[in-house]
C-alpha cells in the first residue's frame, strides 16, 4: 500500500499521505515523491493508481549503460569533487563543462569514443571569435574528461578511458617574461619610496618566489625573524565573496624557505608599522595575525598583490609584468648565479625538478654560451 491515514482536515474528511517508490539513482540512493489527499479511502485508491501509473516509469533503476555524460557529469560534481577538492577547481570544472556538455552531453558515457572525443577538441580549439585556445587552456579541458573517465572507471561505471587514445594537448614553448638584475635593482630603488606595506610585499614575492595565493595565506606565526624562515604551507583564494583557504596538497608545496637579511628587515619595519597602526584602528580591526591584509585586517584578496604591482610599474615607468612573474624573476636570478637546481626547485614548491627545468629553460641556454666560454679560457692557456 503507498498510502496511509494522517490526520483529519478541517472538513472532517480524513487526510493521506501517498508515497510513490522511484527505486534508487546511479549511486543507489532511494528515490521516492510524497503527495498530500484529502477525501475518503475509495477516493485515496484512485488516486494513488493515478500517481503510480504516471510516475511508474521513473521507478526503473538508472542503468549505467544508459547514464550519459551529462548525467554523470552531475554524479562527477556532486559525489567526486564536493567536500574533496576546492572550490576554485570545481567552479573551473563548471566553467569547462558549460564548453563541453553541448557537444557531448547527450552521448551514453559508455558510447563515447577517442574520435569523439577529438572532435570535441577539435571544436573547443577554435574558441570564440575565431581566436584559438592556448596549451593551457586545452590541457584544462584534457585535465577534466580524464579525471572524470578515471573516476568513472573506479566506480565501475566503465571499463575503459577513452581520453587515453585521444590526442593529448601538444605543449608550446611559452616565453616566460621576467626582470633580469639590472630591471630588479630598478625596482628596489623605486620601492624606496613607496609605502612600507608595498616594499614588504614585493620583496617578499621577490626573495622568496612565492604565489600569490601563499603570500595572501601568511601569518606572522609562519615568519621566524631569529632563523630567518618563512613557512609556506597554505594557499588563500577569494570566489565569489568567499574565502576559500586550504593547506598545501603536496609535500614539495609544504616547505619552508630562508630569507635574505635585507627581506628580514623590510619585514621587521612593516611588523613595527603594522603594530602600530593595529593600535590607531583600536575596535575597528578586525583581522587576526594574516602577514598581508585588507585596511580592516582581514584577509587580503590575492589579486590585490596584481594591482599593487601593476600601479607601480606604471608609476614609474617599468617594463609591465604580472606579479606571478616576480616568481619567475626570482627563479631566473638564482639559476643564473649557480644556484642548484634541486634547490630551486624545492624553493619554488615544484612537484619536481623537471616542472623547473621545463619552465625555466631559457635560464639554461646562458650556461650552454658559458660551457663554451669556459673551453675558451682553457685553450687560450694551453
Amino acid at each position: 500500500m503507498g498510502y496511509k491515514q494522517v490526520g483529519i482536515a478541517k472538513n472532517g474528511k480524513k487526510k493521506y499521505k501517498i508515497t510513490i517508490e522511484l527505486g534508487v539513482d546511479i549511486l543507489g540512493k532511494r528515490q521516492r515523491i510524497t503527495r498530500t489527499f484529502i477525501g475518503t479511502l475509495a477516493e485515496v485508491k484512485v488516486k494513488d493508481a493515478e500517481l503510480t501509473k504516471k510516475y511508474y516509469h521513473k521507478g526503473e533503476t538508472v542503468s549505467v549503460k544508459e547514464l550519459t555524460f551529462e548525467q554523470y557529469s552531475k554524479v562527477f560534481i556532486k559525489k567526486h569533487c564536493e567536500g574533496n577538492i576546492g572550490l576554485v577547481t570545481i567552479n573551473n570544472y563548471k566553467r569547462l563543462l558549460k564548453n563541453i556538455l553541448p557537444l557531448l552531453g547527450n552521448y551514453k558515457l559508455s558510447k563515447i569514443t577517442p574520435a569523439m572525443l577529438d572532435n570535441m577538441y577539435q571544436k573547443l580549439r577554435k574558441g570564440q571569435k575565431g581566436k584559438q585556445l592556448s596549451y593551457n587552456s586545452m590541457y584544462d579541458y584534457y585535465k577534466l574528461i580524464n579525471a572524470m573517465y578515471n573516476q568513472a572507471l573506479k566506480w565501475e561505471f566503465i571499463d575503459k578511458n577513452p581520453n587515453l587514445k585521444a590526442h593529448k594537448p601538444k605543449k608550446e614553448l611559452v616565453e616566460r617574461k621576467f626582470y633580469n638584475l639590472e630591471q630588479v635593482n630598478e625596482l628596489i630603488s623605486c620601492l624606496n619610496n613607496e609605502c612600507i606595506k608595498y616594499r614588504a610585499l614585493i620583496r617578499l614575492a621577490l626573495d622568496s618566489g612565492a604565489r600569490r595565493g601563499e603570500i595572501s595565506a601568511l601569518r606572522w606565526s609562519d615568519l621566524n625573524f631569529e632563523t630567518r624562515t618563512l613557512k609556506i604551507d597554505n594557499s588563500l583564494k577569494v570566489i565569489k565573496g568567499v574565502v576559500d583557504e586550504k593547506k598545501a596538497k603536496t609535500n614539495s608545496s609544504n616547505r619552508v624557505i630562508f630569507l635574505s637579511e635585507e627581506t628580514i628587515g623590510v619585514m621587521k619595519e612593516y611588523k613595527e608599522w603594522q603594530d602600530n597602526y593595529i593600535k590607531e584602528l583600536g575596535s575597528k580591526w578586525k583581522g587576526t595575525d594574516r602577514i598581508f591584509t585588507a585596511e580592516n585586517g582581514e584577509h587580503m584578496n590575492p589579486s590585490t598583490c596584481y594591482k599593487v604591482f601593476t600601479k607601480i610599474t606604471k608609476k614609474y615607468g617599468l617594463e609591465h609584468i604580472r606579479f606571478h612573474d616576480l616568481r619567475h624573476t626570482s627563479a631566473s636570478l638564482m639559476i643564473s648565479d649557480g644556484v642548484n637546481i634541486k634547490a630551486v626547485s624545492e624553493r619554488l614548491g615544484h612537484a619536481s625538478i623537471n616542472i623547473t627545468s621545463d619552465i625555466y629553460t631559457h635560464t639554461f641556454e646562458n650556461d650552454k654560451l658559458k660551457c663554451a666560454n669556459v673551453f675558451d679560457k682553457i685553450a687560450k692557456n694551453i
